[in-house]
């Protein structure tokens, strides 16, 4: 399996993507209530 990604700057891309990800993973305020996720993701309305 070739490790060379498809696209020209897909690396760099990925990278900034997963420590955008990082980032806001470390800041609990801006995370949504899991209640809140619950109720919007059921079928009953």
């Amino acid at each position: 399996m070739s490790e060379t990604p498809a696209e020209p700057g897909y690396a760099a891309w990925k990278r900034a993507k997963i420590e955008r990800g990082l980032a806001q993973s470390r800041d609990r305020a801006a995370m949504i209530p899991v209640d809140q996720i619950w109720r919007d993701l059921t079928l009953e309305r």
